[in-house]
């Protein structure tokens, strides 16, 4: 991650969301403390990635997906309809 300084950032915003835009998160600090992250949108992780993260969930010891645990995706029949919801919601971006 890039850090740039709030003077910077004021001077050539169109510079720094260039580089997000290829795909480089950002830090932007003012006198040295952290005060904005600016990260590309594609970056939002998806479901099962935010929960492996949080670690709600771990990943398989095997290859594969695992089964789908009801009680983290109560509303979701199987990990196939998330990953096409998922999808689906991507292209309408």
């Amino acid at each position: 991650m890039e850090t740039i300084g709030l003077r910077e950032l004021n001077q050539n915003p169109s510079k720094a969301v260039a580089r997000v835009r290829s795909g480089v998160p950002i830090l932007v600090t003012d006198r040295g403390v952290p005060v904005l992250r600016m990260v590309p949108e594609t970056q939002t992780p998806d479901p099962l990635r935010r929960m492996l993260e949080s670690g709600d969930a771990t990943p398989p010891a095997e290859r594969g997906m695992p089964d789908l645990q009801p009680e983290l995706a109560p509303d979701v029949e199987s990990l196939s309809d998330l990953l096409l919801g998922e999808r689906e919601r991507e292209r309408r971006r």
